[in-house]
């Protein structure tokens, strides 16, 4: 490094993280990395990610691994995600560093860039023995979407508790309509996360969900249809009251419950206005003609 950019980054003469953005000074950006001012090193992670240029990725990588600051690590995870696919070996490797801290940032980081080769690096972290790095790396699978379906499908069904948690979660902010029917087998696992989780994640994917889930009910019964039950609650569509009031003649009593909860989560967000209306008297809109619709429309 020339001799002047090195006394800039010393911060002997001051170091003004703009300036040597705007004159796009990477060696000096890169020596402010090692500031005694965290808000320079912070600056400067942050101008390097703007620039993008290659040659800052293994300094990134040290203040991502080294930095005592939680953002400039964060920071600095972030400036390597700008970078790209380039530096995706290097976020790879430090989804294995000791710190918890700076393998949920790493995580984050590899799911912003999007690439298809962090998908199994991250799969394999969501057995990490921190629940917080497992839900990152859930998140950035999320993130690095269509690619990651099939390979978090199979993990879905083939994976431990673990893994099969975060798949559920990941399938679920990916919203693919190929994970339907593998999240509604899920509803059926021993785990009550993993269940949880599969279940708010077809509700998330919403109405085409709701077909799969109805016809599933046909097929199962016990503990698995009650977790059906509630799914179909949580889509809240109106196109399954009949389905479920259908299923109370045969219904037992604990069968009977679930069914009144997801008629009771399906019909009470619609009532909702209604009772506002009533119990306010006068002092709202009627919500019908609110809404532009009178009681003769669609008839």
């Amino acid at each position: 490094m020339p001799f002047l950019d090195r006394i800039i980054a010393t911060g002997f003469l001051g170091t003004n993280v703009k300036k040597l953005r705007e004159a796009r000074n990477v060696p000096a950006l890169i020596a402010a990395l090692k500031h005694n001012d965290p808000d320079i090193q912070y600056g400067a992670a942050e101008a390097l990610g703007d620039l993008r240029d290659v040659s800052a990725i293994d300094s990134l990588v040290e203040a991502l691994r080294t930095s005592e600051f939680s953002g400039v690590r964060w920071k600095s995870a972030e400036a390597l995600s700008r970078i790209g696919g380039v530096s995706v070996d290097a976020l790879i490797s430090a989804l294995s560093d000791d710190d918890e801290d700076v393998r949920w940032k790493a995580a984050i980081a590899l799911g912003e860039t999007g690439s298809p080769k962090g998908i199994e690096p991250l799969i394999t972290l969501l057995c990490d023995e921190d629940r917080f790095v497992k839900s990152r790396a859930a998140a950035a699978l999320g993130m690095i979407g269509e690619p990651a379906v099939e390979p978090l499908i199979r993990t879905l069904s083939e994976g431990d508790g673990d893994h099969r948690w975060g798949a559920a979660i990941a399938l679920g902010k990916i919203r693919d309509p190929r994970s339907i029917e593998p999240l509604i087998r899920a509803l059926a696992d021993k785990y009550e996360n993993v269940r949880a989780e599969s279940a708010a994640s077809l509700a998330a994917i919403g109405k085409p969900a709701v077909g799969p889930l109805l016809r599933f009910l046909k097929y199962t019964g016990g503990p698995a249809r009650i977790e059906v039950v509630a799914a179909i609650g949580q889509l809240r569509d109106e196109d399954a009251i009949q389905p479920l009031f259908q299923l109370l003649e045969n219904a037992d009593d604990e069968e009977r419950k679930a069914i009144a909860d997801a008629i009771d989560a399906i019909l009470i967000p619609s009532v909702e206005p209604f009772v506002d209306w009533i119990r306010n008297g006068n002092d709202q809109k009627d919500p019908v003609r609110k809404s532009g619709r009178t009681d003769d429309e669609g008839k």
